[in-house]
């Protein structure tokens, strides 16, 4: 029990931190402007949207907390491969 939590505490860190480079990429294209900044932020709310409704089911279904964490990570990495590309 205590090591599932433990992993599961290490999980949740990281996705913090690693979510918290992905907000600075955003914050780079929210201050451009334009076109870019409007897709972003609508591109941004549907994938939160989906990702913790997803979140949500897969918890209700079962899931352990470290495989939910997983899966949100692998969502921030997309998000931060994509942005940086663009820096």
């Amino acid at each position: 029990m205590f090591a599932s939590t433990l992993v599961a505490m290490t999980e949740a860190s990281l996705l913090g931190f690693e979510a918290s480079r992905v907000v600075a990429l955003r914050m780079q294209v929210f201050m451009q402007g334009g076109t870019a900044a409007w897709n972003e932020a609508d591109l941004m709310v549907r994938e939160k949207t989906k990702a913790f409704s997803q979140a949500f089911l897969d918890l209700a279904a079962g899931s352990s907390r470290s495989d939910v964490y997983s899966d949100l990570r692998a969502i921030v990495k997309e998000n931060y491969d994509r942005l940086s590309e663009r820096h």
